[in-house]
């Protein structure tokens, strides 16, 4: 509902976790990842982290805002959607250490 009590977005179904919220946690920070490996400073990296983690949150709160998502639902979304870009990341570090052998 916005601030006139009118209903912003009809939503049907069940809304946990929060699908917009986990893929927008995988795909921005598996992004941040692949494009973190080319940059050569630290600040570079954190500035790219730190701007998809603002990407990120925006998605969340725009889901509590629209009021489709209770801020559960957008907090599960967002660690699910955390967790599958690191074990990817893992993943990909564990095949190319093995790939450039002993």
């Amino acid at each position: 509902m916005d601030t006139k009590g009118r209903i912003l977005v009809q939503v049907t179904g069940y809304s946990y976790p929060s699908g917009h919220s986990l893929s927008a946690a995988a795909l921005y920070l598996t992004m941040a990842i692949i494009a973190g490996s080319h940059l050569r400073t630290t600040a570079s990296k954190a500035v790219l982290v730190a701007g998809s983690c603002v990407l990120v949150a925006t998605v969340g709160v725009s889901r509590v805002y629209l009021g489709v998502h209770y801020p559960s639902d957008v907090v599960s979304g967002i660690s699910l959607g955390t967790a599958w870009a690191l074990i990817l990341a893992a993943a990909v570090a564990v095949i190319a250490a093995r790939r450039a052998g002993p």
